[in-house]
């Protein structure tokens, strides 16, 4: 496989490593996502792991405790990654981890740069890959949940929700998303378009009580 043009674009650090420290930032529904992260690479079962990404660090920790052998990639040298490099453009051989994840990455680097960080994520991919983008979306949800419900129903709850899909402005000038999808600009449909010029979708969801994320779970193609 060829490697992959570089982007003329260079990445900016749009936070600071503080902010992850901050108390404001490992919400409720945050801690909701890392659940699903950890249990999502777990299910998956690999033996190596590429995080791109750093952000606090419990998500790789967690999973090195479990026996993940974790490699993290970040472009800001100050989170201390293992690998300092942008997603678009990666210093890895092909095919050298069983599993890489982006969990609230790629709408970091501009929309136009979307596939190109796909790209690369297949190429240093021997199998599976998870990405994570927000959602803009108002919802209404029920979460009903009662004793035995797992012996009944095999499963911990009943999640019931009606979410609408949005469109406005203001994240593109926040400094941090330069993309979020919407039912417009940045349509669900069109990602998923995108995603499988790359990649199989095995599951997509958007985990209880933080339908602001999206989770989809996937198999490179070949």
């Amino acid at each position: 496989m060829t490697e992959p043009e570089k982007t003329t674009k260079e990445p900016q650090i749009q936070v600071s490593k503080e902010h992850y420290a901050a108390m404001k930032y490992d919400t409720l529904e945050r801690f909701i996502s890392y659940h699903h992260q950890i249990f999502s690479v777990l299910k998956l079962n690999p033996q190596t792991l590429l995080e791109i990404g750093v952000g606090n660090k419990l998500v790789s920790w967690y999973l090195k405790r479990e026996g993940v052998n974790v490699t993290t990639v970040d472009f800001d040298k100050e989170l201390e990654p293992d690998i300092v490099a942008d997603v678009r453009n990666m210093p890895i051989p092909d095919q050298s981890y069983d599993l890489v994840m982006a969990c609230q990455v790629l709408e970091h680097i501009p929309y136009e740069d979307f596939e190109k960080g796909l790209a690369e994520m297949r190429r240093v991919s021997k199998r599976y890959a998870i990405v994570a983008l927000p959602r803009i979306s108002a919802y209404f949800e029920l979460v009903i949940k009662f004793p035995f419900i797992r012996t009944l129903l095999k499963r911990n709850f009943i999640d019931l929700a009606i979410n609408r899909h949005l469109n406005f402005g203001g994240f593109e000038t926040s400094g941090q998303h330069y993309f979020e999808i919407d039912r417009k600009k940045y349509k669900l449909s069109a990602i998923r378009e995108k995603i499988k010029n790359h990649f199989n979708i095995i599951e997509e969801f958007s985990p209880v009580l933080n339908k602001y994320h999206i989770f989809f779970i996937l198999e490179r193609k070949p």
